[in-house]
């Protein structure tokens, strides 16, 4: 990081994951962004090269509940996060190795 870069978005991005509260009639589909497990986090920014600073645009992340559900959020840290719930399909795409298959309950 050189000085002058911009990473003021990342601390307003991990208010709105923590802030994240999502209750549900099914267990497995509820999320607290205080106690979800952070599977996998990636940042986007961009470089000025007049200046050689970079600015943090957006923060990704792949977080798994209690139930091992996972969901996706995206943060510009302008109050206003993307955030859903994802298959398991499409979570053991795109996270690959990091994935882990939720355990099965026998009743």
């Amino acid at each position: 990081m050189a000085r002058g870069d911009d990473l003021s978005i990342l601390p307003r991005a991990e208010d709105e994951f923590r802030a994240l509260i999502v209750d549900s009639d099914f267990p497995e589909l509820c999320f607290d962004g205080r106690t979800a497990e952070i599977v996998h986090e990636h940042r986007e920014g961009f470089t000025n090269r007049n200046t050689n600073t970079y600015t943090l645009a957006s923060v990704h992340r792949f977080a798994r509940n209690a139930h091992g559900e996972y969901f996706f959020f995206i943060s510009e840290g302008s109050g206003r996060p993307l955030f859903k719930h994802i298959t398991q399909a499409n979570a053991r795409i795109a996270l690959g190795r990091k994935y882990v298959a939720p355990a099965r309950i026998s009743g």
